[in-house]
């Protein structure tokens, strides 16, 4: 994921982070409203996988019952952008396809990361079985999959290997790694714009 770390790098220090957060708010905010009660009504920790420069784990932390906040992201600039922005939560850089984080967390998020992998299984496999806790709902977002018909240029407009999933190989992925209760939506359709493909699932124990 190296070279998409340099894109994420360049684009920080262009500021068009600024950009990405205004544009995928709309799909964030129906994501974060996925997240069952029991936890926004009682202690729960978050945690934003591929932060960005931590827009959501900043919106997140402000949630009263909220005990703990974290992004992380493979771009140093995103990171140092999400530190200055927000020094209370907790933000590490690191490439995620090569993590070694076992901290655990009753939801896990993802927004427009996930097909910049070279194997998304393998991380989604991590997830289950070291970051998400028993109990705890993970949530996913991605514009770029093969029913989107816009987004399949994106390969060769940003020079960058992406994974173009249909929305059954994504289910088929989650289920792979061992999540359960996987429902798919997708947020934000239009003309010629399928929307943002979302699964949200659960690790049962």
């Amino acid at each position: 994921m190296s070279k998409a770390i340099n894109t994420f790098n360049s684009w920080a220090q262009k500021d068009k982070d600024k950009g990405m957060e205004k544009n995928h708010s709309f799909a964030v905010n129906k994501m974060l409203e996925l997240i069952p009660p029991k936890f926004l009504s009682s202690k729960f920790s978050f945690i934003d996988i591929g932060c960005g420069n931590g827009w959501v784990v900043q919106k997140m932390n402000t949630n009263e019952h909220c005990i703990k906040s974290v992004g992380i992201d493979g771009a140093e600039q995103m990171i140092k952008k999400a530190i200055m922005k927000d020094p209370r939560s907790e933000y590490f850089q690191f490439d995620i396809e090569k993590m070694n984080y076992k901290d655990k967390f009753d939801v896990v998020f993802s927004m427009e990361v996930f097909y910049y992998f070279k194997d998304p299984q393998y991380v989604l496999n991590y997830i289950y079985k070291n970051i998400l806790k028993p109990g705890g709902c993970m949530i996913l977002g991605v514009d770029h999959y093969l029913e989107n018909k816009s987004s399949l240029s994106w390969s060769k407009d940003l020079d960058l290997s992406l994974k173009t999933y249909s929305i059954e190989t994504w289910r088929a992925n989650f289920k792979k790694a061992g999540f359960q209760n996987i429902k798919t939506y997708q947020f934000g359709a239009k003309e010629n714009w399928e929307g943002t493909l979302v699964i949200y699932c659960e690790k049962f124990s």
